[in-house]
This record gives structure tokens, C-alpha cells and sequence, in this order.
């Protein structure tokens, strides 16, 4: 397989540098840009980026899955792996929900509704 990164996607992340570097990470330009981005990488380079966090510690562990074996994680969860206030990352992610819509990236995030899941433990 050939790793090459499309050039939209190296556009993209290079605006979201630059743009990280000006307004910071939590302006909606720079939140907008990021989403882009993750919606334009190559399936091989998200697989490696999720691959390097669950290798450094950096997410938890899965805690459910939908029909076809995708493993999702729960906001608590991640709240405390991070060491945030669950509040905060459920408000962090609505931003980015509404910023996904608001880009026409509905899918970009792949949250799926907790009633629609298998608990893995």
C-alpha cells in the first residue's frame, strides 16, 4: 500500500498549523479546519494517529461497539483519561458535532447513539 497523503489533506493540515499557531485551538476556524482535515486524511494515516494514542496512553479503552465490530469509546471515559471534567468534554463535543454540521462533515466524528451500542465490559 502506497502512503502518500492526498494533497487536499496536506493543504488542509497545513491551514489548521498555521491557523493553530494564530487563533489557537479553540477558535471555530481552527476547529473547522482540524475537522476537514480528519474528514480528508487517508484511512491508513487515521489508523496509525489511533494507533499511536492507544500505544502512548492517551485514549481508554473501548467501551462498546455497534453491529458491524466498529469499537466506540464513551465521553466519561475519555473525560478521565484526559483528566477533564465530563461536563466539559460533552460540551467540547457538541461544539464539534455543530461544527461538523455546519461544514456538511455529519459523519466526520463517528459517534453513533449509546442505545444503538454493545457494552464491551
Amino acid at each position: 500500500m502506497s502512503k502518500t497523503f492526498p494533497p487536499e489533506f496536506s493543504a488542509l493540515k497545513a491551514q489548521y498549523r498555521d491557523t493553530s499557531a494564530g487563533l489557537g485551538d479553540d477558535h471555530p476556524i481552527t476547529r473547522r479546519l482540524w475537522l476537514l482535515a480528519v474528514a480528508t486524511a487517508p484511512d491508513w494515516f487515521l489508523a496509525e494517529m489511533h494507533d499511536m494514542a492507544r500505544t502512548m496512553s492517551l485514549i481508554p479503552e473501548p467501551t462498546a461497539c455497534d453491529d458491524s465490530g466498529q469499537r466506540f469509546y464513551s465521553l466519561d471515559a475519555l473525560a478521565a483519561k484526559l483528566g477533564m471534567d465530563a461536563d466539559a468534554v460533552v460540551r467540547q463535543m457538541a461544539m464539534l458535532q455543530a461544527d461538523a454540521a455546519t461544514a456538511g462533515l455529519r459523519d466526520v466524528l463517528q459517534t453513533k447513539d449509546v442505545r444503538d451500542l454493545h457494552r464491551l465490559h
